[in-house]
């Protein structure tokens, strides 16, 4: 689908006229590994992985029509515990990723949209279980991957169009409210790690993290999309987009989950990228904005 397609449909959607309910939205690929758990568990997992990929590539998560267009993800899952009556605890890598763009055509090099590692999902599985979509009703099977669905797919949207993703973040907040009066709930509340589903969501549905959002869309939309053919002026509205990112950290809150979550994702993305740009001191600037990963910007300032 073209870019200006896209942006089109965005439109669309967001003055307000009903979309058609064409297809579904992901194209996930998940993968497991049981290596901490005992092999007698493991025969109950036999489908787990296809189960999983079956609910996240045939639910309409959404109202959005993409133009029969998926988004590229996966689920990486790591079996931490087992129990004899199919409890289990997991670790769950999540990523998203779409095509970078030459004028309106799609090139073959794609950008990492998002990369997030939950250290808990805990859940009850069967083999062969139903698994049913139902945003009204918390399951810590099924919630948890519409979760992540609807971060995965409002981040998407918006690196075509700004705020175009607030319906999908809106109902990720839904999920984290449900659950947290769930079996689950300490899984899903606020806490000090560096990373939580209610502090994703509390600052993706905040005004006071609107510039964010801008600045993520520009980003991609006005930065990463243009290096192909305007190379300067991507690299400078990147650096821009960047700089507000950093600002809305600085003015909001030094432990942002989503500037975080920026920087985990887009990092070796940004050194590679800047490698050409005639003022070689941006290397210091990336560094300043992003001491987490100050190594490997210095270690692209030295090629």
């Amino acid at each position: 689908m073209k870019k200006t397609t896209i942006a089109a449909v965005m439109f669309t959607l967001l003055a307000g006229a009903a979309p058609l309910l064409v297809s579904q939205e992901l194209n996930c690929t998940v993968t497991v590994n049981m290596e901490s758990i005992q092999s007698a568990q493991r025969g109950y997992l036999r489908t787990f992985a296809q189960d999983i990929e079956r609910y996240m590539n045939n639910t309409k998560f959404s109202a959005e029509d993409l133009d029969g267009e998926k988004i590229q993800c996966s689920l990486d899952i790591f079996f931490s515990s087992a129990t004899s009556d199919n409890r289990y605890v997991t670790q769950i890598a999540v990523s998203s990723q779409r095509p970078i763009y030459i004028g309106n055509d799609k090139s073959d090099r794609t950008t990492l949209v998002i990369r997030i590692l939950d250290n808990k999902w805990s859940f009850t599985y069967t083999p062969n279980q139903r698994m049913n979509h139902d945003e009204m009703i918390f399951d810590p099977l099924t919630g948890f991957l519409d979760f992540y669905a609807y971060l995965i797919i409002g981040y998407d949207l918006e690196t075509y169009v700004p705020m175009s993703g607030s319906a999908c973040f809106q109902k990720a907040l839904n999920t984290v409210q449900l659950a947290s009066n769930s079996s689950v709930a300490q899984d899903w509340q606020q806490s000090s790690a560096s990373y939580t589903k209610y502090g994703i969501t509390d600052e993706l549905t905040s005004v006071k993290y609107n510039g964010f959002r801008t600045a993520f869309n520009n980003y991609h939309f006005d930065g990463i999309d243009l290096l192909a053919t305007e190379k300067q002026k991507g690299l400078d509205n990147m650096l821009a987009a960047i700089e507000s990112i950093n600002e809305i950290r600085i003015r909001q809150n030094s432990s942002s989950v989503v500037v975080k979550q920026f920087f985990d994702a887009k990092f070796r993305e940004i050194a590679e990228a800047f490698q050409s740009y005639p003022d070689r001191s941006v290397y210091e600037k990336l560094s300043n904005f992003d001491q987490e990963h100050r190594s490997t910007y210095q270690e692209w300032k030295a090629k």
